[in-house]
């Protein structure tokens, strides 16, 4: 049925022929890829970490010591401050106290809040990690992509992999970040066991969707820059968490959301975590090719999924959100460590902030049009759906702009841990913008099937490889 809808869009001229030849072309290769992958399940659930030659050579004491003292790559500055440790409770007093007791309702009975569902009790023991704490059902460890996510008993595959992106584990890491408490350090080890042990590599339903693995990945970076230097972190742990780093990175390249007929958040997504991991894992012997690939997907979707107004072509304030944390950190992260990033991607990004600073409300909440999960990028306050104000203010501190502050809103403590104490004095000392006025967004609007033909059909053109002429190509030999 997928076929024939791919074939009638072709004849309505949305989708060209050369576009619909190269997806049969990739799905074709999917189909062999996993067959590949099936075969060495096995295989890949025990292989340990590939790291680069020189830290393969090392010893397992001597790794641990280079991961404990190293000072780079730098991840986000908050996350590895003394200053963090002072300024959270004192700027965040009320704040401080709710993520304190919400890491010890993690450590103590295994209770965090769900996908806007409230708290959720997990049980005393280990928490299973592929039963759905709504219906009840356990998803089966069949090999994932054989796995039907559509079921009429109940079940809900979003809320497991909500459970699954262990953005909870961050709550423990900024807890055991400010007041070094080892039973914090001690239950992330536990929890990060036992998921391992449920989760082989390549079966289950958290591993279906190389979305729910990149998010994943990333939650564990932010979690790791917090724990790496706890007394816990042996040379075992440490082996462990490299695995789990590389089985990811793995796993999302083996299984990119990529279509030559559009692409969405999901594979935006996808090459944000190959750029994390690529660039805050760079022992790991695919880091750099990581890093790359990642690099340059994530720019040519910048250019491909934001409108000339800066609005996201998916149409869904949700998403745009989603989107502007993928992008906002992402460059943020690079810049951070040193790589440089065209002017042009900066301006496009701070197109994204002000198209938040126009859609929000009197009121500073965003009105919910289109798609949305409410999913977070680095959730580390749990925002509701229609709560954007905060990364208005990221974009205020990173671009100095006092448009984007609002008088409405008080620094979030997002500020601190993703720009550090700079990035807070930077947006402390902007002096208030005028509120937003009313503006007209004229590339948001609804396309026609035939405007979003030609529109794509542009797209393909822009990004189409072009030969060179035989002049040039000579002279490339000749240097």
């Amino acid at each position: 049925m997928a076929i024939f809808t791919k074939i009638k869009r072709m004849v309505r001229g949305e989708v060209t022929a050369r576009a619909a030849l190269l997806e049969v072309l990739r799905r074709t290769r999917v189909w062999l890829e996993r067959r590949r992958e099936r075969a060495s399940l096995s295989q890949l659930d025990r292989q340990p970490a590939r790291l680069s030659d020189g830290f393969a050579r090392l010893s397992a004491a001597e790794l641990l010591a280079h991961f404990r003292s190293r000072q780079s790559p730098n991840f986000f500055p908050g996350f590895d401050s003394l200053q963090t440790v002072i300024l959270q409770p004192e700027l965040f007093p009320g704040q401080t106290t709710q993520l304190m007791t919400q890491a010890r309702r993690i450590a103590d009975d295994h209770c965090w809040p769900l996908l806007g569902l409230g708290e959720k009790c997990f049980g005393a023991g280990e928490v299973d990690w592929n039963l759905d704490p709504l219906s009840g059902f356990d998803w089966p460890l069949t090999y994932q992509a054989d796995i039907v996510l559509g079921r009429d008993d109940g079940s809900d595959v979003r809320v497991v992999w909500e459970l699954n992106r262990l953005a909870h584990l961050i709550t423990l890491g900024r807890a055991y970040a400010i007041t070094d408490n080892q039973k914090f350090s001690a239950e992330f080890f536990r929890q990060l066991a036992s998921w391992r042990e449920q989760n082989p590599v390549g079966r289950g339903v958290n591993w279906n969707c190389a979305m729910e693995v990149a998010l994943r990945a990333m939650n564990l970076l932010a979690a790791f820059a917090c724990f790496r230097r706890a007394p816990q972190m042996t040379e075992t742990h440490l082996a462990d968490l490299l695995r789990m780093f590389d089985q990811h990175g793995s796993h999302i390249r083996r299984n990119l959301e990529f279509s030559h007929i559009a692409t969405s958040n999901h594979y935006l997504a996808d090459i944000t975590g190959l750029l994390w991991l690529g660039l805050m894992v760079p022992e790991l012997a695919a880091a750099a090719a990581w890093r790359d690939f990642g690099l340059a997907e994530l720019l040519r979707e910048m250019d491909k999924q934001l409108l000339a107004d800066g609005a996201d072509y998916e149409a869904s304030t949700g998403y745009h959100r989603l989107k502007l944390e993928l992008f906002l950190y992402s460059l943020v992260l690079c810049h951070l460590n040193g790589i440089p990033i065209n002017e042009k991607y900066w301006q496009q990004l701070r197109g994204m902030i002000g198209y938040v600073r126009s859609y929000l409300r009197p009121d500073g909440r965003a009105p919910l049009i289109g798609d949305s999960d409410s999913g977070q990028v680095l959730p580390l306050v749990r925002r509701d759906g229609d709560d954007h104000a905060y990364v208005l203010a990221l974009g205020a501190a990173v671009f100095r702009e006092p448009r984007f502050k609002s008088a409405r809103s008080a620094p979030p403590e997002e500020l601190l841990w993703i720009l550090g104490e700079q990035g807070l004095g930077d947006y402390q000392s902007l002096p208030v913008g005028e509120p937003a006025q009313s503006r007209a967004f004229p590339e948001t609007r609804p396309r026609t099937e035939s405007e979003r033909g030609e529109a794509r059909r542009q797209r393909e053109e822009r990004d189409r490889p072009r030969r060179p002429s035989g002049r040039r190509r000579a002279g490339r030999r000749a240097r």
